[in-house]
């Protein structure tokens, strides 16, 4: 072991149990966190920059229905639970994490120099799970690489990300769904990805996840033509929909899609699209704090008569609170 990589592994030991809940510290001793601490600083050995370095191997000291697993990558939000994620999807049950940040030096090439707190954050993810059999090992390490590229590209173009969601809503005409954008932009969606869809099927200004190869498009072909027919027939902006596409960044499930149409001419000629997921605060928010749904609710109280202090409007309220959940 080179003396980096045993600096590494020393510095690793002594944090692994940082900020660690009792119950994951359970048979985890001072032997298995200086098995632990190596693991994790071979793997952490060589990383080529933007790329995660990711070891899995099978048994734990006697324990052969276990493996573990390390995840080293740049410091950045969505790692541990989009690893999380990656892994229930192959039905693997997670019994240990811990998650050190260090700060480490390499060479351009990304082979490891040294530690201290002059090098670049890295998070070093350690973890121990239920032992899975060869297919769906080298299957779970294909899918954290992918997944680790779609967080990053994720991360790296949320400016751009939200600047696409704020031009946006300078063009939206109607203040309520201008106003919702700008509540989405503001930090209620966690926007993953955007791109420009023209009528031509030619797509541009792919930012996020949207500059990745994904395995099922953010919205089929027919979809996107239904939904410029909306908007000629005079259907108002933004149009909400749920992709097919399962998130692959922090929270697994179907991602939230937010439609904006370009005009030429009063012509819609193609889509603005926003992919994201509504972030938990603004799932579980009343609908008289969201844009565009406050006025939804006060035109149906208005239409049918409900007091919105009394029983049918509660349950109107409550209607509404829930299926965004859907």
């Amino acid at each position: 072991m080179s003396k980096p990589i045993k600096s590494l592994a020393d510095a690793l030991q002594a944090r692994l149990t940082d900020g660690a809940l009792p119950g994951e510290l359970e048979g985890f001793g001072d032997a298995e966190r200086a098995t632990a601490a190596r693991f994790v600083a071979e793997a952490a050995a060589t990383r080529p920059p933007g790329v995660p370095g990711i070891a899995l191997e099978t048994g734990l000291g006697e324990d052969s229905r276990t493996m573990r697993l390390a995840v080293v990558n740049d410091d950045m939000p969505f790692l541990v639970d989009s690893i999380s994620a990656t892994i229930a999807a192959h039905d693997i049950a997670i019994r240990r994490v811990i998650h050190p940040v260090v700060a480490v030096e390499r060479t351009g090439d990304g082979a490891l120099t040294g530690i201290g707190a002059g090098g670049s954050r890295e998070s070093m993810v350690y973890m121990e799970l239920e032992r899975a059999d060869a297919r769906d090992r080298t299957g779970l390490v294909r899918d954290l690489e992918r997944n680790l590229g779609h967080v990053r590209a994720a991360v790296t173009d949320w400016p751009e990300l939200r600047r696409a969601m704020s031009d946006d809503a300078s063009r939206v005409g109607d203040p309520e769904g201008a106003s919702l954008l700008r509540w989405f932009q503001g930090g209620s969606m966690t926007l993953v990805g955007h791109e420009v869809w023209h009528i031509d099927s030619s797509v541009t200004d792919a930012a996020g996840i949207c500059r990745m190869k994904l395995d099922t498009p953010l919205l089929a072909d027919a979809s996107r033509q239904l939904a410029v027919e909306w908007f000629e027939k005079g259907g108002q902006p933004p149009l909400l929909l749920k992709s097919n596409l399962i998130s692959t960044v922090h929270r697994r499930a179907p991602l939230d899609l937010v439609l904006v149409p370009l005009r030429e001419g009063g012509k819609v000629t193609g889509l603005s699209i926003h992919a994201g997921l509504w972030t938990s605060a603004a799932l579980h928010s009343t609908p008289d704090e969201v844009p565009l749904l406050r006025a939804r609710l006060t035109s149906l109280e208005t239409k049918f008569g409900f007091d919105p202090r009394g029983h049918t409007g509660k349950a109107l309220t409550h209607a509404l609170t829930g299926c965004r959940t859907t």
